[in-house]
């Protein structure tokens, strides 16, 4: 009999394992990005969903005061140039929206009678509450920053006894806009990051002091910025205005109806914070192009030694070819800091008068732009305009 021969499969060589490793290689980079873009195509998604919620709060709100909210900062137009001002009771309109947004808890908690944080912390409960639709899932935010949305590095009373801070927020009322009608760049007192910005040609955006009839708004809500992206600021971020900064002309005075929330730790040089939703420095003025990538966009410390005030109580604004020092807002208006910015690639969402969410792309044209945030400044914009 003929023994049967054993037969062995071959084996792999080196070289063709190499291939397959290759071939495997190639198809994870292939399919990365694919995984990645949806990802963001998604977190997009509900950040327009954000946006939506808080337009439909804003009309629920005007429906019920037949009116829009202030939003907490606005301009003081008797000044030349016009001055930032906080006039409208020490709250963001991200406050006053939310029992219309189904926020009624947080809401109930507030008393607007005093600031979002008085410094007895009376507002504490209802001013550190996460509020998720006041959150972009695409932003970031360093360790320090906080990620579970509430300031991890707060001073003060309700801070120290609760160990955590006020909740954070990724949107602001566009409030005003200074950018220059004609896109002109030769102006003083400018920042490297904004060069179009022209402070003598402020103009009202559609949350600005006091009550907003719809009727004021001649350009259209279609046509107008209610609340526009501002996403990832954290307390690296230091307001140009200090907790008794008031209407540009007069401070305001510790211990009276309208004074600041300061505990012991906070003294009276404590710059506002401007990345809470209850804050009224949380609105912002537009002042150049959506993402502009101008860096440092922050300080890079939390609470710097402030210089001296100005005479209207502004902290002094820093040179532009220098480098910053203690307290300085040397990232004023650059990147995310104060300015319509997201972590969504070529642009950011906007939620307009008329409930819409629209895409506004990084490379808008500025004085297109000036004119979506205007509610009464007569310009014609074209829909594929951004």
């Amino acid at each position: 009999m003929r023994s049967r021969e054993r037969s062995t499969p071959p084996a792999f060589t080196l070289i063709e394992l190499l291939v397959v490793i290759a071939i495997i290689a190639v198809l994870i980079a292939l399919l990365l990005p694919a995984v990645q873009s949806a990802r963001e195509s998604a977190r997009r998604i509900q950040c327009v969903n954000n946006l939506k919620q808080m337009g439909l709060a804003l009309y629920n709100y005007e429906s019920s005061n037949t009116c829009f909210p202030p939003s907490g900062e606005s301009t003081n137009f008797t000044q030349s140039p016009p001055a930032t001002q906080f006039v409208d009771g020490g709250w963001n309109a991200m406050a006053r929206i939310l029992p219309y947004a189904e926020g009624n808890a947080s809401f109930n908690a507030l008393n607007f009678n005093v600031d979002y944080n008085e410094g007895t912390g009376m507002n504490f409960t209802g001013a550190a509450t996460v509020v998720a639709m006041y959150l972009c899932p695409s932003s970031s935010r360093l360790p320090e920053g906080g990620n579970d949305g509430v300031d991890p590095n707060e001073v003060g009373v309700a801070s120290a006894i609760y160990g955590r801070g006020y909740g954070y927020n990724d949107y602001g009322p566009t409030c005003y806009t200074d950018i220059d009608p004609l896109g002109g760049t030769a102006f003083a007192a400018t920042y490297p990051a904004t060069p179009y910005r022209n402070k003598a040609s402020r103009a009202n955006g559609l949350l600005k002091q006091g009550k907003t009839s719809i009727g004021e708004c001649t350009d259209g809500l279609s046509n107008t910025i209610a609340f526009g992206e501002d996403a990832g600021r954290d307390p690296r971020y230091i307001s140009p205005y200090s907790e008794e900064y008031y209407d540009g002309v007069t401070l305001r005075v510790p211990g009276t109806a309208n004074a600041p929330g300061l505990g012991p730790a906070d003294g009276l040089t404590a710059a506002r914070r401007y990345w809470r939703w209850a804050e009224p420095d949380a609105s912002y003025g537009v002042s150049g192009q959506p993402n502009n990538k101008w860096r440092p966009d922050n300080e890079g410390s939390d609470w710097p030694t402030p210089p001296p005030l100005k005479a209207n109580g502004a902290y002094n604004p820093p040179s532009p070819t220098t480098p910053p020092t203690a307290g300085e807002t040397a990232g004023n208006n650059a990147g995310n800091n104060d300015e319509i910015a997201s972590f969504h690639p070529s642009g950011a969402n906007c939620l307009f008068g008329d409930g819409s969410v629209h895409f506004i792309r990084d490379n808008i044209n500025v004085v297109t732009l000036r004119s979506l945030v205007t509610l009464s400044g007569g310009e014609v914009i074209s829909s594929d305009a951004y």
